[in-house]
């Protein structure tokens, strides 16, 4: 066999065994939390029919993810899907670095949380540990402040800190892994949360 032959097939080996892993992770993921899926859209949807907000936040790559999830209910994509009310704690550069400069960074999201949200909103947090302390803090601060709170966070640690009401906990190491599994999984909330709205009828907006 040639050297070019033998690298092709190791290559193959190595796209073969990352989908197979993906695929395996995949279905234990989703066969656990199935149902609090289907609990958490409910949530939300009983949350949005009565005028909530979404805040959503995370640092590093979940900022991007927060960003990404927001304005996916302020712009739906799909035909018959409302928009939703939603914002990205990590939009406002000038708040968020104001906050990181000041004496209590870790503060970032639970001081935007005590200040922007209201009782009966939601608050989902992206955690990249469970020992992301920020995050953490707003998720607690939401709790405080009577909101829907909903984790998805990632690590092999376990999710024993983390205080929400709704926790979808990816157990690997591997952060692409995570994102993956996060990413289809805020996307499934989001369509299960239209489905349960357009099946209820479109409510008035609280002022």
């Amino acid at each position: 066999m040639s050297s070019a032959g033998s690298a092709t097939d190791v290559d193959l080996a190595f796209l073969r065994d990352g989908v197979a892993a993906r695929c395996t992770a995949g279905d234990a993921y989703f066969a656990a939390v199935a149902q609090e899926l289907a609990e958490c859209a409910a949530a939300m949807a009983d949350r949005f029919f009565a005028g909530a907000t979404l805040l959503v936040f995370g640092s590093g790559a979940g900022a991007t993810d927060a960003q990404h999830n927001s304005v996916e209910y302020v712009h739906p994509v799909l035909p018959g899907c409302r928009a939703l009310p939603a914002l990205s704690l990590t939009n406002d550069v000038s708040t968020v670095t104001g906050i990181l400069g000041g004496n209590a960074p870790l503060e970032v999201y639970a001081h935007q949380l005590r200040v922007l949200g209201r009782p009966g909103d939601i608050a989902l947090a992206f955690l990249t540990s469970v020992d992301d302390a920020a995050a953490v803090r707003g998720l607690r601060a939401a709790g405080e402040g009577a909101m829907l709170t909903i984790a998805l966070s990632t690590g092999a640690e376990g999710v024993s800190s983390v205080a929400a009401t709704h926790t979808f906990h990816v157990d690997s190491e591997d952060p692409l892994v995570a994102q993956e599994l996060h990413l289809a999984t805020y996307h499934m909330l989001w369509e299960l949360t239209h489905i349960v709205l357009n099946h209820r009828g479109i409510a008035e907006v609280r002022r």
